[in-house]
Order: C-alpha cells, then structure tokens, then sequence
C-alpha cells in the first residue's frame, strides 16, 4: 500500500504552473472590452471580436495591435492605465473565477506540489485579479511580462517560473488555455494541459499533451497521466 502510494507521488509532477487570463480567471473577453474602451479614448476605434482574433488567437501584443491600428507610442502608458482603471471596477462587479481553482490549488498543496503563475500580462493586471480573489498566498511564485521581459509564445515566462520554484522545467506541467501559450510551454521542455474557453474554443489547441474541457476536469490522476505520457494527445473530457 505504502509502495503504491509512492509510486503514484512519484509520478506527479513537481510544479504547476498556472496561465492567468482563461485559466485562474475568466478575465480574457474583460481584458478586451477595456482595451477597446481605452483605445477609443484615444481615437483608436476596434471591436472585442477584432481584438480577441487579433491578440488571443493571433498572438500579437496588445501593443503592438495598438500602433498597427494608428496609435501613438506616446500613449501608450495612459492607455494602460485607463485599461486598468476599466479592468478594476469590471472585477469588483463580477465573479469571474474560474470552477475549480479552488478545489484543484488545495489538492496540488496537500501533496507538496509548488505553484506558479506565468503570465504575458502586466503585473499589475495579476494582482488586480488575484488581490480580488485572496490569492496571492496560494502560489509559490509569481511572473508576469514585467518579470520576464517578454510575452508568450517566447518561453522565458516559463523557464523563469521554473526557475523561481527551484523545479526542472521537464518536471513542470503548464496550464493554459491559448495557442501562444502553449506553445510557450512547449518550448520550455513542460508538458501542458489545455483548458478550452469561450475565448479560445475556435483556437487549435492540438500542441497540447491533453485538452480538456473545463479546469474541473484536472485533478491529481489526470496530471499523473499526463507527466507519463510520451506523446501529445487530442482533445478528451476526461
């Protein structure tokens, strides 16, 4: 019995590393709207759709949207700022947490496995979201674009939080919800896990190690299977 339980410890990964927007929270579609809010205070007109297609699926930086769009360099730091205005008050007025997080950070603790968050947002961003959720305390380390220097598909995110949690990155199973994420995680040397969400449920999320359809659906067994795994599978309810 003692030997089984062993085994099965064994088999688990070291570390967890949580994406942010889509997978601790579903923050993504309010990320859109109060950039479209701010670009237009600035003159710069789009849509959420265009948005969503343009940086969740496409991978390109908001910024860098921005100045494709017209925008002036000039503005971009007021443009943050007013997004982050937008994004505090849209928080404080829904529940936007995702099922499960809970339930799943709990059992990952209970077990000695560290956690993490790596994420292409702003650290400021991060903690408006966790600050709202009483979550700082529940990871072992926090990274953002500011921490890193850099943003998804680019692996620095993850190797940095790896490297935090004193964990191998091959020891390391990311959660996400993103092509660019993915892909991040890919090329840090971790196995991923792919949530879908109304954000990324068109997205080919097929780089994955395993495909899920909800954050509910991962728990202790799931992440062992997936560290034994040896290749990438499609997508399962399991």
């Amino acid at each position: 019995m003692n030997q089984n339980k062993n085994t099965f410890h064994d088999d688990l990964p070291k570390a967890v590393i949580f994406d942010m927007d889509g997978v601790l929270a579903d923050t993504e579609p309010l990320h859109g709207e109060c950039f479209v809010r701010a670009f237009a205070s600035f003159g710069i007109l789009t849509t959420p759709e265009d948005y969503r297609q343009a940086v969740t699926i496409s991978g390109s930086s908001v910024r860098d949207y921005f100045l494709r769009l017209g925008g002036d360099p000039s503005d971009w730091d007021r443009v943050k700022g007013l997004k982050d205005s937008y994004l505090e008050q849209m928080i404080a007025d829904r529940d936007v947490l995702m099922p499960g997080i809970r339930r799943l950070l709990d059992a990952l603790r209970s077990h000695g496995i560290r956690t993490a968050v790596a994420t292409s947002a702003r650290r400021r961003s991060l903690d408006i979201i966790l600050g709202q959720y009483r979550l700082h305390e529940c990871f072992d380390a926090l990274v953002t674009k500011d921490d890193a220097g850099t943003e998804k598909p680019d692996p620095q995110l993850y190797l940095v939080a790896a490297q935090k949690l004193n964990v191998n990155p091959k020891d390391c199973v990311a959660i996400e919800d993103s092509p660019k994420g993915i892909t991040a995680a890919s090329r840090a040397g971790m196995k991923c896990i792919a949530v879908i969400t109304p954000s990324t449920a068109d997205a080919d999320l097929s780089m994955a190690d395993l495909v899920v359809e909800s954050l509910e659906a991962i728990d202790l067994e799931v992440l062992r299977k997936v560290v034994k795994s040896s290749r990438r599978n499609g997508p399962s309810n399991s």
